[in-house]
């Protein structure tokens, strides 16, 4: 039967009756312009931290590389990254982490393009000239947007030039100040994802770029951050700081007994801050003149890469923990520790709220 239905309708009408379309993968290598040295293995016998080898939440490494620009004639992008040929088939490998990669399953389809446009049968936007596909499924995740969206636009501009357009979301505080100190404003030929959410042009230049799990951060990248943004900081007056990142806002990852230890740290002459609160400049200044830096884990420490050498940082955790910013931390060469709370939890999970033990940051703190 549902044979007779794809012959007589079509595998298109039929997948959006069912909620299933067929997947017709077609691989990135024929669309390979440019190339451009890949990230390197991050190689944690040499980087021994003196931890247990189950400590981190620690997936494979991806073996995908992402180290290159395609050019894509006649092709069309989605507001989450995904890039399609002439004949809307996805490109395999195009510029999506293995993660969101998985979504090629046959039956969940229907995630990849919104369902909002996609079973109303509209078709992509089309702009004339060349379009800059800079769009991700985590493009609204500070540090993503950081070490991933930034460095494609950076990539682009050295290996290909400018295009006519550039397809990226301009929504959050930190896209548009970030975007304006490279030269891109509202006006400058942006599409903006938060709007349109499917484009097609003549040609798509697609840089592909990915921060991904076991391999050190590039060294391209930091310089690249550093060199952008550093010269814009905004110092504060008491450089050599000691700092606490609050998560009081996030809603989430929040330290329970955050009263009990912000206290204690004022105590030890740091200074309580809310990321939310600052502008991208300000944040730069900030880690660019702290001396100590205790945080618990969330997208801001991106801002490590703006640290000086030495800048001693305690990142906090629940049960669970992530190394992404061990590996930047041995990347920017600071002095890092890692802090686990004590709390038991049942199903722990990196997002979870949690307590830090006062002994434990007594003890990290005489380590300097």
């Amino acid at each position: 039967m549902a044979c007779l239905c794809y012959l007589l309708f079509g595998p298109e009408r039929v997948g959006h009756w069912f909620g299933i379309l067929p997947y017709f993968p077609v691989p990135a290598t024929q669309f390979i312009d440019k190339t451009f040295s890949p990230p390197e293995r991050f190689d944690y016998a040499i980087y021994h931290d003196g931890l247990p080898e189950n400590f981190w939440d620690r997936p494979a490494p991806s073996p995908v590389t992402l180290n290159r620009i395609l050019t894509i004639p006649d092709g069309s992008a989605d507001e989450n990254g995904f890039v399609f040929d002439k004949n809307c088939r996805p490109i395999f490998d195009a510029c999506q982490p293995l993660p969101q990669r998985m979504k090629y399953r046959r039956k969940k389809w229907r995630d990849i393009i919104p369902a909002d446009y996609r079973k109303q049968y509209r078709t992509p936007r089309p702009y004339p000239g060349r379009i800059a596909v800079l769009t991700s499924g985590h493009q609204h995740i500070y540090s993503h947007w950081l070490f991933d969206i930034l460095p494609r636009l950076a990539k682009l501009r050295e290996l290909y030039g400018e295009p006519d357009h550039y397809f990226l979301q301009y929504l959050h505080p930190f896209q548009v100040e970030t975007l304006k100190y490279v030269g891109l404003t509202s006006g400058s030929h942006i599409i903006n994802s938060a709007q349109v959410l499917w484009v097609r042009g003549d040609e798509l230049v697609v840089p592909c770029h990915q921060i991904m799990f076991g391999y050190h951060h590039p060294r391209w990248v930091c310089d690249w951050l550093r060199d952008t943004f550093l010269p814009a900081r905004m110092s504060s007056p008491n450089p050599k700081r000691k700092i606490y990142i609050s998560r009081s806002c996030a809603g989430k990852r929040m330290v329970t007994n955050e009263e009990e230890l912000s206290n204690f740290l004022r105590e030890q002459g740091f200074a309580i801050c809310l990321l939310e609160t600052m502008t991208f400049a300000e944040q730069v200044g900030l880690f660019s003149d702290a001396d100590v830096i205790v945080a618990p884990h969330g997208s801001g420490l991106a801002n490590l890469v703006f640290c000086n050498p030495g800048t001693q940082v305690i990142e906090l955790f629940p049960a669970r923990a992530t190394d992404a910013y061990f590996r930047l931390s041995v990347d920017m060469n600071l002095q890092y520790t890692c802090m686990k709370s004590r709390d038991m939890n049942v199903r722990p999970r990196v997002s979870d709220n949690f307590s830090i033990c006062l002994d434990d940051i007594r003890s990290a703190l005489s380590l300097r």
